[in-house]
């Protein structure tokens, strides 16, 4: 689903944008389109022993035994629980195809007042569960607020499979700034970056809501929109989903090597995220 050339629905969009910081594009790729894509992940797991493939997953993320692996060596028994395979758009073309569908990057583009850069992506098939968070405690982008991420739904969900949560408006909370004066998250200090948060969102009356969505519809938000995995309740329904967050290509333009054209976007090309140690 591409905007319209009208400067009356861009700024609808861009207004939208602006108050709630997400937007939602229904049905933008088709059934088809999100088959193929969960065909090739069930095949990618099913040959991970054999593919060669360099990419990590994080395995069993609601658990205590949670930790990043090789997509290779990650055991049988992870497929049945919350995992995410990291980064595969730096060797697999189709992801790219979704991550910088053409129609998906005219969109970024306005959100972004820029050129979107894919960075980095985020394969799932459950819910992550993850606690509600803001992107830039991991990533912040080298020019504030200019870092998007799309959530493309690969099955229905709903607040029974580990639906998105979503605190509309919560992008406009002044950001928390750790003792070192940045937004990374450090660890010793979350609790303040939380407290920090539920007075905000209690002065502000911002409640959270779930994103109910159907296979081919795309969840676009902010970088500062507070967010997070609601609980699985029904682990009979798989959750697939894949995640993908944008940079604008402009803030690298001295890094032009590592710059990649692919579908109507650019692709960052680095290494591989390195598993943890033992």
């Amino acid at each position: 689903m591409a905007i319209p050339q009208s400067c009356s629905i861009q700024n609808d969009v861009l207004e939208k944008w602006q108050r709630d910081g997400y937007i939602v594009l229904r049905n933008h790729f088709s059934p088809a389109q999100c088959d193929r894509l969960n065909e090739f992940a069930a095949t990618l797991w099913q040959a991970r022993r054999t593919s060669g493939s360099k990419a990590t997953i994080d395995i069993f993320l609601d658990r205590p035994e949670s930790k990043r692996v090789l997509l290779s060596q990650a055991p049988d028994e992870a497929y049945d629980y919350s995992f995410k395979i990291n980064d595969l758009y730096l060797n697999e073309s189709l992801v790219r195809d979704y991550a910088l569908d053409p129609d998906l990057c005219q969109i970024l583009n306005l959100l972004l007042d820029g050129e979107a850069l894919a960075f980095n992506t985020l394969l799932f098939r459950w819910g992550s569960q993850q606690r509600e968070h803001t992107d830039t405690l991991y990533m912040p982008p080298r020019k504030a607020n200019k870092l998007a991420v799309s959530w493309i739904a690969l099955d229905e969900a709903s607040a029974d499979n580990g639906a998105v949560t979503l605190y509309p408006g919560s992008h406009l909370i002044p950001p928390h700034r750790f003792s070192d004066g940045r937004l990374n998250a450090i660890g010793a200090e979350m609790d303040a970056y939380y407290e920090h948060l539920d007075q905000e969102l209690t002065k502000r009356g911002i409640e959270p809501v779930h994103f109910n969505a159907k296979p081919g519809d795309v969840l676009i938000w902010h970088s500062q929109l507070l967010h997070g995995g609601s609980p699985i309740k029904d682990w009979q329904r798989t959750r697939r989903s894949l995640v993908t967050h944008y940079y604008r290509k402009q803030e690298y333009l001295h890094q032009f090597w590592r710059l990649r054209k692919h579908g109507g976007g650019y692709y960052l090309k680095r290494p591989h995220p390195s598993p943890d140690k033992d």
